[in-house]
Protein backbone atom coordinates (compact mmCIF):
# COMPACT_ATOMS: atom_id res chain seq x y z
CA UNK A 1 0.00 0.00 0.00
CA UNK A 2 2.56 2.25 1.10
CA UNK A 3 4.13 1.69 -2.49
CA UNK A 4 1.50 2.43 -4.18
CA UNK A 5 0.48 6.24 -2.65
CA UNK A 6 4.64 6.54 -3.47
CA UNK A 7 4.24 5.67 -6.55
CA UNK A 8 1.04 7.94 -6.73
CA UNK A 9 3.35 11.13 -5.05
CA UNK A 10 5.59 10.80 -7.63
CA UNK A 11 3.64 10.61 -10.57
CA UNK A 12 1.71 13.93 -9.18
CA UNK A 13 5.12 15.64 -8.49
CA UNK A 14 6.14 14.45 -12.17
CA UNK A 15 3.04 15.92 -13.80
CA UNK A 16 3.44 19.16 -11.55
CA UNK A 17 7.04 19.36 -12.82
CA UNK A 18 6.46 19.12 -16.45
CA UNK A 19 3.65 21.79 -16.36
CA UNK A 20 5.65 24.24 -14.44
CA UNK A 21 8.64 23.34 -17.08
CA UNK A 22 6.85 23.48 -20.00
CA UNK A 23 3.75 26.04 -19.37
CA UNK A 24 6.19 28.28 -17.52
CA UNK A 25 4.06 30.66 -15.86
CA UNK A 26 0.33 31.86 -17.03
CA UNK A 27 0.53 35.03 -19.65
CA UNK A 28 -1.34 38.02 -18.29
CA UNK A 29 -4.42 37.57 -19.69
CA UNK A 30 -4.65 33.70 -18.25
CA UNK A 31 -3.87 35.30 -15.06
CA UNK A 32 -6.89 37.88 -15.10
CA UNK A 33 -9.27 35.42 -16.38
CA UNK A 34 -8.34 33.31 -13.54
CA UNK A 35 -9.00 36.11 -11.33
CA UNK A 36 -12.10 36.48 -12.50
CA UNK A 37 -10.84 39.82 -14.68
CA UNK A 38 -12.63 41.01 -17.68
CA UNK A 39 -10.04 40.66 -20.26
CA UNK A 40 -9.64 43.12 -22.94
CA UNK A 41 -7.96 42.40 -26.44
CA UNK A 42 -5.02 45.02 -28.14
CA UNK A 43 -6.71 46.15 -30.85
CA UNK A 44 -3.53 48.95 -31.43
CA UNK A 45 -0.76 48.10 -33.53
CA UNK A 46 2.54 50.15 -33.07
CA UNK A 47 5.06 50.00 -35.41
CA UNK A 48 8.37 51.82 -35.24
CA UNK A 49 9.83 53.38 -38.34
CA UNK A 50 13.48 54.84 -38.48
CA UNK A 51 12.05 58.44 -40.78
CA UNK A 52 8.78 59.68 -40.99
CA UNK A 53 6.88 59.17 -44.06
CA UNK A 54 7.83 61.82 -47.30
CA UNK A 55 3.82 62.22 -48.14
CA UNK A 56 0.14 60.89 -48.04
CA UNK A 57 -0.07 61.65 -51.49
CA UNK A 58 0.73 58.16 -52.83
CA UNK A 59 2.48 59.83 -55.75
CA UNK A 60 4.02 62.38 -53.59
CA UNK A 61 6.52 59.83 -52.71
CA UNK A 62 8.89 56.85 -53.97
CA UNK A 63 10.59 55.31 -50.43
CA UNK A 64 9.70 51.91 -48.50
CA UNK A 65 8.21 54.12 -45.25
CA UNK A 66 6.24 56.39 -47.06
CA UNK A 67 5.00 53.33 -49.07
CA UNK A 68 3.87 51.28 -45.62
CA UNK A 69 1.27 53.90 -45.03
CA UNK A 70 -0.02 54.16 -48.63
CA UNK A 71 -0.69 50.39 -49.05
CA UNK A 72 -3.31 50.76 -46.23
CA UNK A 73 -4.77 54.05 -47.52
CA UNK A 74 -4.94 53.14 -51.14
CA UNK A 75 -5.70 50.22 -53.59
CA UNK A 76 -3.51 49.53 -56.89
CA UNK A 77 -4.54 47.52 -60.14
CA UNK A 78 -2.74 44.62 -58.69
CA UNK A 79 -0.71 44.07 -56.00
CA UNK A 80 2.40 41.65 -54.90
CA UNK A 81 1.65 38.84 -52.38
CA UNK A 82 4.89 37.39 -50.27
CA UNK A 83 6.47 35.54 -52.79
CA UNK A 84 6.11 38.57 -55.10
CA UNK A 85 4.02 37.38 -57.55
CA UNK A 86 1.28 40.13 -59.20
CA UNK A 87 -2.39 39.40 -58.04
CA UNK A 88 -5.37 40.86 -58.28
CA UNK A 89 -6.19 43.91 -56.33
CA UNK A 90 -9.26 46.20 -57.84
CA UNK A 91 -8.62 44.67 -61.35
CA UNK A 92 -11.47 41.83 -61.67
CA UNK A 93 -9.99 40.33 -65.07
CA UNK A 94 -7.77 41.30 -67.81
CA UNK A 95 -6.47 40.42 -71.29
CA UNK A 96 -4.14 41.11 -73.66
CA UNK A 97 -5.39 41.85 -77.29
CA UNK A 98 -1.80 42.69 -78.47
CA UNK A 99 1.90 43.12 -77.20
CA UNK A 100 0.92 46.86 -76.77
CA UNK A 101 -2.71 46.21 -75.53
CA UNK A 102 -4.02 45.73 -72.13
CA UNK A 103 -7.88 45.51 -71.12
CA UNK A 104 -8.55 45.79 -67.48
CA UNK A 105 -12.14 45.28 -65.52
CA UNK A 106 -12.26 46.64 -61.92
CA UNK A 107 -14.50 45.25 -59.57
CA UNK A 108 -18.34 46.70 -59.63
CA UNK A 109 -19.42 48.02 -55.86
CA UNK A 110 -15.88 49.18 -54.24
CA UNK A 111 -16.32 52.31 -52.42
CA UNK A 112 -13.53 55.29 -51.99
CA UNK A 113 -13.91 56.21 -48.07
CA UNK A 114 -16.15 58.78 -48.56
CA UNK A 115 -18.45 56.67 -50.04
CA UNK A 116 -18.12 57.10 -53.49
CA UNK A 117 -17.76 54.26 -55.72
CA UNK A 118 -14.79 53.53 -58.34
CA UNK A 119 -15.21 53.69 -61.69
CA UNK A 120 -13.29 53.43 -64.80
CA UNK A 121 -12.63 57.42 -65.29
CA UNK A 122 -11.46 56.92 -61.34
CA UNK A 123 -8.16 54.69 -62.76
CA UNK A 124 -8.01 56.80 -65.81
CA UNK A 125 -7.27 60.20 -63.62
CA UNK A 126 -4.88 58.46 -61.37
CA UNK A 127 -2.69 56.68 -64.11
CA UNK A 128 -2.41 59.52 -66.23
CA UNK A 129 -1.60 61.55 -62.99
CA UNK A 130 1.29 59.52 -62.34
CA UNK A 131 2.54 59.92 -65.48
CA UNK A 132 2.84 64.15 -63.97
CA UNK A 133 4.21 63.43 -60.46
CA UNK A 134 7.93 63.81 -60.14
CA UNK A 135 8.75 61.35 -58.05
CA UNK A 136 6.98 58.90 -60.22
CA UNK A 137 6.34 59.46 -63.42
CA UNK A 138 9.61 56.46 -64.25
CA UNK A 139 6.42 54.05 -63.49
CA UNK A 140 4.42 54.27 -66.10
CA UNK A 141 6.45 56.08 -68.37
CA UNK A 142 5.78 53.34 -71.05
CA UNK A 143 2.01 53.94 -71.55
CA UNK A 144 1.04 55.99 -74.46
CA UNK A 145 -2.75 56.10 -73.50
CA UNK A 146 -5.05 55.05 -71.66
CA UNK A 147 -8.95 54.69 -72.77
CA UNK A 148 -12.33 54.71 -70.66
CA UNK A 149 -14.14 51.76 -72.49
CA UNK A 150 -17.22 51.40 -69.91
CA UNK A 151 -17.99 52.47 -66.30
CA UNK A 152 -15.40 49.50 -64.77
CA UNK A 153 -13.25 48.90 -67.89
CA UNK A 154 -9.75 50.47 -68.94
CA UNK A 155 -8.03 50.10 -72.30
CA UNK A 156 -3.90 50.63 -71.74
CA UNK A 157 -1.65 51.22 -74.46
CA UNK A 158 2.22 51.61 -74.47
CA UNK A 159 4.32 52.56 -76.72
CA UNK A 160 6.04 49.46 -77.61
CA UNK A 161 6.07 46.02 -76.03
CA UNK A 162 6.87 45.79 -72.66
CA UNK A 163 7.39 42.92 -70.48
CA UNK A 164 7.16 44.24 -67.27
CA UNK A 165 3.90 45.98 -67.45
CA UNK A 166 2.08 44.62 -64.23
CA UNK A 167 4.65 44.89 -62.20
CA UNK A 168 4.42 48.61 -62.52
CA UNK A 169 0.56 48.75 -61.36
CA UNK A 170 1.80 47.20 -57.91
CA UNK A 171 3.55 50.43 -57.41
CA UNK A 172 2.41 52.99 -55.02
CA UNK A 173 2.68 55.47 -58.10
CA UNK A 174 -0.07 53.36 -59.30
CA UNK A 175 -2.71 54.14 -56.80
CA UNK A 176 -6.17 54.48 -57.20
CA UNK A 177 -7.08 58.11 -56.37
CA UNK A 178 -10.87 59.37 -56.42
CA UNK A 179 -10.41 62.14 -59.05
CA UNK A 180 -13.47 64.26 -57.04
CA UNK A 181 -11.16 64.73 -54.15
CA UNK A 182 -7.75 65.19 -56.07
CA UNK A 183 -9.18 68.25 -57.73
CA UNK A 184 -10.99 69.74 -54.56
CA UNK A 185 -7.77 70.82 -53.50
CA UNK A 186 -7.01 69.25 -50.13
CA UNK A 187 -3.80 68.14 -51.22
CA UNK A 188 -3.86 65.38 -49.17
CA UNK A 189 -4.44 66.90 -45.55
CA UNK A 190 -7.44 64.11 -45.10
CA UNK A 191 -6.18 62.09 -47.91
CA UNK A 192 -9.51 60.15 -49.09
CA UNK A 193 -8.75 55.82 -50.94
CA UNK A 194 -9.96 52.95 -50.74
CA UNK A 195 -7.52 51.24 -48.68
CA UNK A 196 -8.40 48.62 -45.45
CA UNK A 197 -7.12 52.12 -43.23
CA UNK A 198 -8.18 55.24 -42.79
CA UNK A 199 -6.39 58.20 -41.87
CA UNK A 200 -6.73 59.27 -38.07
CA UNK A 201 -3.83 61.66 -37.77
CA UNK A 202 -0.05 62.57 -39.12
CA UNK A 203 1.86 64.18 -36.59
CA UNK A 204 5.14 65.16 -39.02
CA UNK A 205 8.18 63.57 -37.27
CA UNK A 206 6.45 61.91 -34.44
CA UNK A 207 3.38 59.77 -35.48
CA UNK A 208 1.15 58.55 -38.27
CA UNK A 209 -2.44 57.08 -36.58
CA UNK A 210 -5.00 54.81 -39.04
CA UNK A 211 -7.87 53.68 -38.40
CA UNK A 212 -9.49 50.46 -39.86
CA UNK A 213 -11.95 50.83 -42.72
CA UNK A 214 -15.14 48.59 -41.67
CA UNK A 215 -16.19 48.99 -45.32
CA UNK A 216 -13.58 47.38 -47.22
CA UNK A 217 -14.23 45.55 -49.90
CA UNK A 218 -11.73 42.88 -49.61
CA UNK A 219 -13.02 40.43 -46.60
CA UNK A 220 -9.52 38.36 -47.14
CA UNK A 221 -7.45 41.52 -46.61
CA UNK A 222 -9.55 42.98 -44.33
CA UNK A 223 -7.57 45.21 -41.18
CA UNK A 224 -7.54 43.06 -37.85
CA UNK A 225 -6.18 45.60 -35.58
CA UNK A 226 -8.86 49.11 -35.01
CA UNK A 227 -5.76 51.45 -35.25
CA UNK A 228 -2.41 51.26 -36.84
CA UNK A 229 0.21 53.95 -35.22
CA UNK A 230 3.46 54.34 -36.97
CA UNK A 231 6.12 55.97 -34.53
CA UNK A 232 8.96 57.75 -35.89
CA UNK A 233 11.94 56.72 -33.98
CA UNK A 234 14.89 57.84 -35.81
CA UNK A 235 17.95 56.02 -33.32
CA UNK A 236 18.28 52.37 -33.69
CA UNK A 237 18.68 51.31 -30.49
CA UNK A 238 15.76 53.74 -28.99
CA UNK A 239 13.91 51.23 -31.29
CA UNK A 240 14.94 48.17 -29.91
CA UNK A 241 14.14 49.53 -26.40
CA UNK A 242 10.68 50.62 -27.60
CA UNK A 243 10.42 46.69 -28.49
CA UNK A 244 11.86 45.44 -24.97
CA UNK A 245 9.63 48.07 -23.14
CA UNK A 246 5.99 47.22 -24.94
CA UNK A 247 6.01 50.97 -25.99
CA UNK A 248 5.99 49.34 -29.93
CA UNK A 249 4.77 46.17 -31.16
CA UNK A 250 7.27 45.84 -34.03
CA UNK A 251 10.34 47.66 -35.34
CA UNK A 252 10.41 47.63 -38.84
CA UNK A 253 14.40 47.94 -39.56
CA UNK A 254 15.93 46.30 -36.75
CA UNK A 255 19.48 47.04 -36.30
CA UNK A 256 21.31 44.12 -36.90
CA UNK A 257 23.29 44.83 -33.96
CA UNK A 258 20.66 44.32 -32.03
CA UNK A 259 19.28 40.67 -33.24
CA UNK A 260 20.50 38.81 -29.94
CA UNK A 261 18.55 40.54 -27.92
CA UNK A 262 15.50 39.87 -29.97
CA UNK A 263 16.47 36.17 -30.17
CA UNK A 264 17.25 36.12 -26.37
CA UNK A 265 14.21 37.54 -25.28
CA UNK A 266 11.27 35.39 -25.27
CA UNK A 267 8.46 37.85 -25.36
CA UNK A 268 10.07 38.89 -28.49
CA UNK A 269 10.18 37.05 -32.23
CA UNK A 270 13.03 38.00 -34.94
CA UNK A 271 11.52 37.88 -38.68
CA UNK A 272 14.33 37.54 -41.35
CA UNK A 273 14.25 37.24 -45.83
CA UNK A 274 16.52 37.78 -48.24
CA UNK A 275 15.81 41.45 -49.87
CA UNK A 276 16.14 43.02 -53.28
CA UNK A 277 17.11 46.10 -51.79
CA UNK A 278 20.56 46.94 -52.74
CA UNK A 279 22.98 49.52 -50.79
CA UNK A 280 25.40 52.02 -52.89
CA UNK A 281 27.58 54.70 -52.79
CA UNK A 282 26.63 57.18 -55.61
CA UNK A 283 27.94 59.60 -57.22
CA UNK A 284 26.49 62.86 -59.13
CA UNK A 285 28.38 62.02 -62.89
CA UNK A 286 27.59 65.49 -63.78
CA UNK A 287 29.73 67.16 -61.26
CA UNK A 288 33.67 67.02 -60.96
CA UNK A 289 35.91 64.81 -60.04
CA UNK A 290 32.84 62.20 -60.56
CA UNK A 291 31.81 63.14 -64.29
CA UNK A 292 35.53 61.27 -64.97
CA UNK A 293 34.51 57.60 -65.49
CA UNK A 294 38.15 57.17 -64.23
CA UNK A 295 37.64 58.40 -60.99
CA UNK A 296 34.15 56.90 -60.85
CA UNK A 297 36.07 53.56 -61.24
CA UNK A 298 38.92 54.03 -58.81
CA UNK A 299 35.98 54.61 -56.06
CA UNK A 300 34.59 50.54 -56.78
CA UNK A 301 38.37 49.65 -55.46
CA UNK A 302 38.87 51.87 -52.83
CA UNK A 303 35.40 51.41 -50.85
CA UNK A 304 35.75 47.98 -48.31
CA UNK A 305 32.47 46.74 -48.87
CA UNK A 306 33.18 43.73 -46.10
CA UNK A 307 34.26 46.32 -43.48
CA UNK A 308 31.28 48.35 -44.36
CA UNK A 309 29.26 44.40 -44.13
CA UNK A 310 30.67 44.61 -40.73
CA UNK A 311 30.19 48.11 -39.20
CA UNK A 312 26.72 48.69 -40.49
CA UNK A 313 24.64 45.53 -40.75
CA UNK A 314 26.76 43.19 -38.75
CA UNK A 315 27.38 41.23 -41.25
CA UNK A 316 23.84 40.58 -42.05
CA UNK A 317 23.93 40.80 -46.30
CA UNK A 318 26.45 39.60 -49.22
CA UNK A 319 28.49 41.93 -50.95
CA UNK A 320 26.75 43.14 -53.92
CA UNK A 321 28.73 43.03 -57.47
CA UNK A 322 26.46 44.88 -59.66
CA UNK A 323 23.80 47.60 -59.52
CA UNK A 324 21.31 44.54 -59.11
CA UNK A 325 20.36 41.98 -56.59
CA UNK A 326 21.88 38.67 -57.87
CA UNK A 327 18.22 36.95 -57.36
CA UNK A 328 17.38 39.29 -59.93
CA UNK A 329 17.02 38.30 -63.73
CA UNK A 330 19.69 38.77 -65.84
CA UNK A 331 22.50 39.57 -63.34
CA UNK A 332 26.25 39.28 -64.12
CA UNK A 333 29.17 40.30 -61.89
CA UNK A 334 31.30 43.05 -61.82
CA UNK A 335 35.12 42.07 -61.40
CA UNK A 336 36.06 44.92 -58.63
CA UNK A 337 37.51 44.36 -55.56
CA UNK A 338 39.07 46.02 -52.83
CA UNK A 339 42.31 47.76 -54.29
CA UNK A 340 43.49 50.76 -53.05
CA UNK A 341 46.63 50.54 -54.54
CA UNK A 342 44.17 50.17 -58.20
CA UNK A 343 42.47 52.90 -57.12
CA UNK A 344 45.71 55.14 -56.39
CA UNK A 345 47.08 54.16 -60.12
CA UNK A 346 43.20 55.15 -61.29
CA UNK A 347 43.35 58.32 -59.83
CA UNK A 348 47.13 59.01 -60.82
CA UNK A 349 45.47 58.36 -64.81
CA UNK A 350 42.91 60.94 -63.86
CA UNK A 351 45.02 63.57 -62.89
CA UNK A 352 44.23 63.54 -59.35
CA UNK A 353 47.22 61.65 -57.63
CA UNK A 354 47.75 64.71 -55.36
CA UNK A 355 43.86 63.99 -53.58
CA UNK A 356 40.66 66.09 -53.29
CA UNK A 357 37.56 66.97 -51.17
CA UNK A 358 34.42 65.72 -51.93
CA UNK A 359 31.07 66.00 -49.72
CA UNK A 360 29.24 62.89 -48.76
CA UNK A 361 25.64 63.25 -47.87
CA UNK A 362 23.54 60.44 -45.70
CA UNK A 363 20.79 60.25 -43.90
CA UNK A 364 19.81 57.88 -40.52
CA UNK A 365 22.12 56.08 -38.61
CA UNK A 366 22.73 53.08 -40.81
CA UNK A 367 23.73 54.83 -43.36
CA UNK A 368 25.90 57.17 -40.93
CA UNK A 369 28.04 54.60 -40.36
CA UNK A 370 28.26 53.35 -44.09
CA UNK A 371 29.33 57.11 -44.71
CA UNK A 372 32.19 57.40 -41.54
CA UNK A 373 33.75 53.39 -43.25
CA UNK A 374 34.13 55.44 -46.63
CA UNK A 375 35.42 58.35 -44.95
CA UNK A 376 38.19 56.16 -43.81
CA UNK A 377 38.75 54.46 -47.04
CA UNK A 378 38.89 57.51 -49.41
CA UNK A 379 41.14 59.01 -46.91
CA UNK A 380 43.61 55.74 -47.59
CA UNK A 381 43.70 56.61 -51.38
CA UNK A 382 43.91 60.89 -50.65
CA UNK A 383 40.09 61.79 -50.67
CA UNK A 384 38.81 63.94 -47.83
CA UNK A 385 34.89 63.18 -47.62
CA UNK A 386 33.46 65.65 -45.79
CA UNK A 387 29.60 63.69 -44.41
CA UNK A 388 27.02 65.83 -44.18
CA UNK A 389 24.06 64.13 -42.19
CA UNK A 390 20.16 65.06 -43.52
CA UNK A 391 16.45 64.41 -42.51
CA UNK A 392 15.26 61.98 -44.67
CA UNK A 393 12.20 63.83 -47.01
CA UNK A 394 14.68 66.97 -47.38
CA UNK A 395 17.44 64.35 -48.55
CA UNK A 396 15.53 63.21 -50.90
CA UNK A 397 14.50 66.20 -52.58
CA UNK A 398 18.19 67.68 -53.01
CA UNK A 399 18.65 64.58 -54.41
CA UNK A 400 16.64 64.82 -56.93
CA UNK A 401 17.57 68.28 -57.94
CA UNK A 402 21.49 67.35 -58.32
CA UNK A 403 22.86 69.91 -55.31
CA UNK A 404 24.69 66.62 -53.96
CA UNK A 405 28.16 65.19 -54.86
CA UNK A 406 27.96 61.62 -53.43
CA UNK A 407 25.63 59.69 -51.01
CA UNK A 408 24.91 56.96 -49.49
CA UNK A 409 21.56 55.61 -50.11
CA UNK A 410 19.72 51.54 -50.91
CA UNK A 411 17.04 50.80 -53.55
CA UNK A 412 13.96 47.94 -53.13
CA UNK A 413 12.15 47.22 -55.41
CA UNK A 414 10.24 43.95 -57.18
CA UNK A 415 11.87 41.06 -58.45
CA UNK A 416 11.64 42.58 -62.49
CA UNK A 417 15.23 44.59 -63.25
CA UNK A 418 13.09 47.35 -65.12
CA UNK A 419 11.66 48.91 -61.62
CA UNK A 420 15.24 49.55 -60.80
CA UNK A 421 16.79 50.04 -63.83
CA UNK A 422 14.56 52.88 -65.48
CA UNK A 423 13.82 54.79 -62.31
CA UNK A 424 17.75 54.81 -61.15
CA UNK A 425 19.93 55.14 -64.68
CA UNK A 426 17.68 55.95 -67.38
CA UNK A 427 18.27 59.31 -68.70
CA UNK A 428 14.74 60.42 -68.66
CA UNK A 429 14.60 60.18 -64.56
CA UNK A 430 17.23 62.65 -63.84
CA UNK A 431 15.18 65.37 -61.50
CA UNK A 432 13.30 62.01 -60.42
CA UNK A 433 14.94 58.82 -58.52
CA UNK A 434 18.09 58.62 -61.35
CA UNK A 435 20.32 60.20 -58.59
CA UNK A 436 23.69 59.06 -59.97
CA UNK A 437 22.25 61.45 -62.91
CA UNK A 438 23.54 58.95 -65.64
CA UNK A 439 22.89 60.19 -68.99
CA UNK A 440 24.37 57.81 -71.23
CA UNK A 441 23.16 56.50 -74.65
CA UNK A 442 24.12 53.10 -74.86
CA UNK A 443 22.26 52.49 -71.15
CA UNK A 444 19.19 54.03 -72.05
CA UNK A 445 19.56 51.76 -75.12
CA UNK A 446 19.92 48.62 -73.18
CA UNK A 447 17.02 49.24 -70.96
CA UNK A 448 14.36 50.11 -73.86
CA UNK A 449 15.56 47.02 -75.60
CA UNK A 450 15.30 44.76 -72.36
CA UNK A 451 12.09 46.24 -71.24
CA UNK A 452 10.62 45.73 -74.68
CA UNK A 453 11.78 42.03 -75.04
CA UNK A 454 8.94 39.64 -74.60
CA UNK A 455 10.99 36.65 -75.37
CA UNK A 456 12.48 35.71 -72.02
CA UNK A 457 16.32 34.15 -73.11
CA UNK A 458 16.90 36.83 -74.87
CA UNK A 459 15.97 39.70 -72.40
CA UNK A 460 18.35 37.81 -70.09
CA UNK A 461 21.12 37.98 -72.63
CA UNK A 462 20.72 41.78 -72.63
CA UNK A 463 20.81 42.26 -69.12
CA UNK A 464 23.90 40.04 -69.02
CA UNK A 465 25.61 42.54 -71.53
CA UNK A 466 24.21 45.61 -69.53
CA UNK A 467 25.53 44.60 -66.23
CA UNK A 468 29.21 44.56 -67.97
CA UNK A 469 28.54 47.55 -69.66
CA UNK A 470 27.32 49.67 -66.77
CA UNK A 471 29.73 48.85 -63.90
CA UNK A 472 32.47 49.61 -66.82
CA UNK A 473 30.92 53.01 -66.90
CA UNK A 474 30.28 53.01 -63.05
CA UNK A 475 27.79 55.04 -62.47
CA UNK A 476 27.76 53.98 -58.30
CA UNK A 477 29.83 51.69 -56.35
CA UNK A 478 27.79 48.79 -55.25
CA UNK A 479 27.95 47.81 -51.49
CA UNK A 480 25.65 44.88 -50.09
CA UNK A 481 22.64 43.67 -50.26
CA UNK A 482 20.78 43.46 -46.98
CA UNK A 483 18.60 40.94 -45.05
CA UNK A 484 15.06 42.27 -44.33
CA UNK A 485 15.28 42.16 -40.43
CA UNK A 486 12.30 42.86 -38.27
CA UNK A 487 11.33 42.49 -34.52
CA UNK A 488 8.12 42.04 -33.38
CA UNK A 489 6.12 41.16 -30.24
CA UNK A 490 6.09 37.35 -29.90
CA UNK A 491 2.27 37.31 -29.20
CA UNK A 492 1.59 38.46 -32.81
CA UNK A 493 -0.03 36.93 -35.18
CA UNK A 494 0.14 36.81 -39.10
CA UNK A 495 3.21 38.97 -39.50
CA UNK A 496 4.75 38.21 -42.59
CA UNK A 497 8.22 39.16 -44.62
CA UNK A 498 8.72 39.62 -48.20
CA UNK A 499 11.64 40.96 -49.88
CA UNK A 500 10.90 44.38 -49.56
CA UNK A 501 10.43 43.86 -45.97
CA UNK A 502 7.21 44.14 -43.74
CA UNK A 503 4.36 43.29 -45.71
CA UNK A 504 0.41 42.76 -45.06
CA UNK A 505 0.38 44.93 -42.50
CA UNK A 506 -3.42 44.70 -42.47
CA UNK A 507 -3.32 41.17 -41.40
CA UNK A 508 -1.12 41.42 -38.80
CA UNK A 509 -2.61 41.08 -34.79
CA UNK A 510 -3.17 39.23 -32.00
Amino acid sequence: MLKRILSLLMIVMLVMGAMVGCGSQPAPEEEKEQAGEEVVAKNDLTIALSADIASLDPQGHNDTKSERVSFLLFNRLFRLNTDFEVVPDLAEKWEQPSDTEWVIKIKEGVKFHDGTEITAEDVKFSLERSLTQPKVQHVLSEVESIEVVDNYTVKITTKSAFAPFLYTLVHAGASILPKAYVESGDNFAKPVGSGPYTLVEWASGDKIVLKKNEAYFDADNMGQMETITFRVIPEGTSRTIALETGEVDIVDELQTIDISKIEENEKLKLYTKPSTRIDYFGMNNEKAPFDNQLVRQAMNYAIDKQAIMTVAINGAGIEAKSVLASTMLGYKEANYTYDPAKAKELLKEAGLEEGFEISLWASGDERKRIAEVIQANLLEVGITANIEMLEWGTYIDKLMKGEHQSFVLGWTSNPDPDSTLTPLYYSESIGGMNFSRTNDKKVDEFILSARGELDLDKRVATYNEFHEYIMDRAPIVPLFVKNNVVGANAGLKDVELSPQGLWNIEKIHY
